[in-house]
């Protein structure tokens, strides 16, 4: 078991465009703005402003079985000074390890909406965590709110608007417990993602490696991102109108004086 100490809970967001990153002062999400004070609550919402701008960002938990039709359930969010946020699912012992983010008895998930589906969600950071701390990440780019108790952990990928991400290992031994991802190739955005304790069926690839189900246990400290604004491919530019060449012309001139020509003598008739 381990306990990491952050100063606090930041959410960092940028603006790029699809040809590269552009430079945007931060906007960071602290704890005094995420939480409320509450041990234990549905949803957490962190609002800042930054340059007369307001950006807000919406949590909630929930939980699901690890195999079977089990579907998700609401979950309680917990914020616990020093060491982040965790879940609570419905039936968890209180003790230390069940109140974090976790896949023991069932694979405990942070959905987090940031109200704007070209948000690229690239980096969270962990506090306290205990085993390896493994993470599953999806986005959800359909144009109504998700419903997760439609869905179960190996159903979710398929739901029509999700989209996994990736699993991603070992973030105890990460830098600071922070893990970078989706900031190269081909972007992916979305309005609602999920940050999960590792659950092999949302990808259904096997365990291989440093993945394993039921070690995973983290409470969240940190998140960021950013926007990405799609900017249209350059356009060809439009030809030119053809001018007429001077030898036209001349024929043209020719032409209307063989006409004209050719009126008066039929007048004269």
């Amino acid at each position: 078991m381990k306990l990491r100490h952050f100063g606090s809970f930041a959410c960092t967001l940028a603006f790029v465009t699809a040809h590269g990153l552009a430079q945007a002062s931060p906007i960071s999400f602290n704890e005094s703005s995420c939480v409320s004070g509450s041990v234990s609550t549905s949803a957490i919402t962190c609002v800042t402003k930054v340059a007369n701008v307001n950006y807000s960002s919406t949590m909630t938990a929930w939980s699901a079985p690890n195999t079977g039709t089990g579907k998700f359930a609401a979950a309680s969010l917990g914020y616990y000074a020093g060491s982040g946020i965790g879940i609570l699912a419905a039936g968890e012992s209180t003790a230390n390890s069940q109140h974090a983010a976790d896949n023991y008895n069932g694979t405990d998930a942070f959905l987090i909406n940031f109200g704007a589906n070209n948000f690229a969600l690239n980096q969270i950071s962990i506090g306290w965590f205990s085993g390896d701390a493994d993470v599953s990440i999806l986005r959800y780019n359909g144009t109504q709110a998700p419903t997760l108790g439609n869905s179960t952990v190996a159903s979710l990928d398929s739901t029509a608007g999700w989209d996994w991400v990736g699993d991603y290992s070992t973030l105890s031994s990460s830098a600071n417990g922070v893990l970078n991802f989706n900031d190269t190739g081909d972007i992916k955005t979305g309005s609602w993602w999920l940050v999960s304790a590792y659950n092999s069926a949302y990808s259904t690839v096997p365990v291989t490696g440093v993945f394993g189900d039921g070690n995973d246990y983290f409470k969240l400290n940190g998140f960021g991102g950013q926007l990405v604004t799609v900017t249209p491919p350059p356009q060809p530019p439009v030809p030119p109108t053809k001018v007429p060449e001077p030898a036209s012309f001349a024929l043209f001139g020719i032409a209307l004086v063989g006409f004209a020509a050719a009126r008066r003598k039929w007048q004269a008739k």
